[in-house]
């Protein structure tokens, strides 16, 4: 069976050379390769065929029969690497905290360290006791997330 870090070590070095970054590397028990990658202008089908195609060369199938998919992470994937964070800046996300805190609010910062949101909440004013809307920002280190979600809104 392929070993998920021998695959992400022949990437390491090839995606940033195309402008892309490796967001997850899976090898399920059948050798069934599942890579994700990125970039901040999201990544094309040609690109992913490019890095499949790179993938092929570094493997011999005589030796190691495998099933191969390189895609972009999805909406619906967690965010897992700082780079994606970075990418979403001005976008709603659901974040999940190791310590069970839920948070929902627009991603304002991001660093390779932390983020920041934007949180609202409805509270009453303590003089006129009509409800208000109050915005806070929210930090967190990424180390501190468990995971964190685009917000996927129809709304206009």
């Amino acid at each position: 069976m392929i070993q998920v870090d021998l695959v992400r070590s022949c990437l390491q070095d090839e995606l940033p050379k195309r402008g892309l970054f490796l967001v997850d590397v899976t090898v399920s028990p059948g050798n069934r390769i599942t890579v994700h990658a990125d970039s901040m202008k999201g990544i094309t089908v040609e690109e992913c065929i490019g890095v499949s195609r790179f993938i092929e060369s570094q493997f011999n199938r005589e030796t190691e029969d495998y099933e191969l998919e390189v895609s972009s992470p999805g909406l619906e994937n967690p965010l897992k690497q700082p780079e994606q964070y970075l990418k979403s800046l001005g976008r709603w996300l659901d974040v999940i905290t190791f310590d069970g805190l839920k948070t929902t609010g627009k991603l304002v910062n991001a660093s390779g360290s932390s983020i920041t949101l934007e949180t609202e909440s409805i509270e009453k004013d303590a003089l006129t006791r009509k409800k208000v809307v109050v915005k806070k920002m929210w930090e967190k280190r990424i180390d501190e997330i468990k995971a964190a979600k685009i917000v996927i809104s129809l709304k206009k």
